[in-house]
């Protein structure tokens, strides 16, 4: 883990002007350097700016989504761009997490519970993965890489879902860049009857599978 980039936290806004999401990050591009930058979203949902924050207000309110990886460290300055707060180094993880994968993963597959090849990624690489039924990996994050863009509007969509709001009133769901954003994050953070209810707000054209 790089140090100096790791346990550094940020203010994002989220889409719609719904208010202020936080999130913190970690380096392991010293170890994976395709995949190694990981950030994790907490509950907090701020309406205003704030002067100060604090590491521990931030972190009490709980872990909303991640640790998920993104294809670079967040952009500090021009459009999208997160605010850098602080660092902490007491640090909530000190090496790159388990995730999940499977073979028959595809774009047009909305509902991952129906596949046959999940495991996590810690099997042995001399023998073949362990499949395993999804609900026993179900929790785990896959290492499909994010957008900073990406991880606000997985924070949005699950603001939306939460406070019982329809996310095809937001995001067009015909569209696969956002279907794709709301497919990870149905199928990952809410459990399998809620998410084949979510799944049907994917307009009918668009279900293959």
């Amino acid at each position: 883990m790089i140090k100096e980039n790791s346990g550094k936290f940020f203010r994002f806004k989220l889409d719609f002007k719904l208010g202020y999401g936080f999130a913190e990050v970690y380096d392991f591009t010293d170890i994976q350097s395709f995949d190694g930058t990981i950030v994790f979203v907490f509950n907090r949902l701020d309406k205003e700016i704030h002067t100060k924050y604090a590491v521990e207000n931030i972190r009490s309110s709980g872990i909303a989504l991640g640790p998920i990886r993104l294809y670079k460290y967040p952009n500090t300055r021009g459009i999208g761009s997160w605010k850098y707060l602080f660092k902490s180094d007491n640090f909530i993880i000190e090496e790159p997490n388990i995730t999940k994968s499977a073979q028959d993963l595809a774009p047009w597959i909305y509902d991952w519970d129906g596949l046959k090849c999940w495991h996590a990624s810690n099997w042995d690489l001399k023998q073949a993965p362990d499949y395993v039924p999804y609900h026993e990996v179900r929790c785990l994050e896959t290492r499909i890489l994010n957008a900073s863009q990406g991880i606000v509007k997985k924070f949005t969509m699950r603001i939306l879902i939460d406070s019982r709001k329809d996310v095809s009133d937001f995001y067009d769901l015909s569209d696969i860049g956002n279907i794709n954003m709301f497919t990870q994050l149905v199928n990952t953070y809410y459990p399998l009857e809620k998410t084949k209810d979510l799944i049907k707000l994917i307009p009918v054209n668009f279900k293959t599978a």
